[in-house]
């Protein structure tokens, strides 16, 4: 045998005498303590004391393990308590918003002089946001091509197509459209025209046009299609470009055509 071998068989020796005492200790008790010498006992106590305190530390150990999962587990139930109290608190403000919304849409319908038909809008193009928007009442509730579509605020647009549960409604911000307008403030004629974007602009606007920021236009009533008097939107702006030739008037629409939810036809 190796002479390296000899260190590990004396510690191998070592460690079963000291099992085997510790055994004897522990199920023999005092009576093999009194027949050993006193510094052998001594030893044999320290190793009791020593086995007693590990398994003392191990008992609050595995109970400190246990305390840390119960907190982690109190920590994720107050967490999603937390978190169903604020879902619940967005689920009465979209409420109380939608509340609020038919509250204002029936009072300006009952205000109204003419005959409305609510609608709500159900669908628009990211290609067309300005141009197109889909709303959820067609033929079967009374709607015809044509018919002008307005909110709270002013003119929307025109049904374009109807079917037979829904239509198409043409805004006023399409390039197609043009509105015949007068200037409330002065009595002035223009044509506005749609840029495909949230404004409008003035077509023929001559330099001796008397149009200013913040005049208010209306429908003229010079067409057919535009009941007089339903506010089209407010000058935003007026400049005049380098060919002087003309004035270039940009107009803000009065109806907040990008946050369309409810519009009313007239009939």
């Amino acid at each position: 045998m190796q002479r390296g071998h000899f260190p590990l068989l004396k510690i191998l020796r070592v460690l079963i005498i000291v099992v085997l005492l510790g055994a004897a200790v522990k199920f023999g008790g005092g009576f093999i303590l009194e027949r050993l010498p006193a510094s052998i006992a001594d030893k044999f106590v320290y190793l009791q004391e020593f086995e007693r305190n590990t398994e003392l530390w191990f008992g609050d150990f595995a109970e400190a393990i246990h305390l840390v999962a119960l907190k982690r587990e109190r920590d994720r139930n107050y967490e999603v308590l937390y978190r169903q109290q604020n879902a619940e608190t967005s689920l009465l403000y979209a409420l109380t918003y939608e509340n609020n919304r038919l509250r204002n849409a029936m009072r300006f319908q009952r205000g109204y002089s003419g005959r409305l038909i609510p609608a709500e809008v159900t669908g628009r193009g990211a290609d067309n946001w300005f141009r197109f928007v889909t709303v959820n009442k067609g033929s079967k509730d009374g709607i015809k091509k044509n018919m002008i579509a307005i909110d709270a605020q002013g003119l929307v647009g025109y049904i374009h197509e109807e079917g037979k549960i829904s239509a198409k409604v043409m805004l006023i911000t399409d390039p197609l459209v043009n509105v015949s307008c007068i200037n409330e403030r002065n009595g002035e004629i223009y044509v506005l025209v749609g840029k495909d974007n949230d404004r409008l602009e003035l077509k023929y606007a001559t330099l001796h046009s008397d149009i200013r920021e913040g005049d208010r236009l209306l429908t003229s009533g010079y067409s057919y299609q535009y009941k007089k008097g339903l506010l089209v939107g407010v000058v935003s702006n007026v400049s005049l470009p380098k060919n002087n030739l003309s004035k270039k008037v940009t107009v803000r629409p009065a109806a907040n055509l990008s946050g369309l939810d409810v519009i009313f036809f007239v009939q």
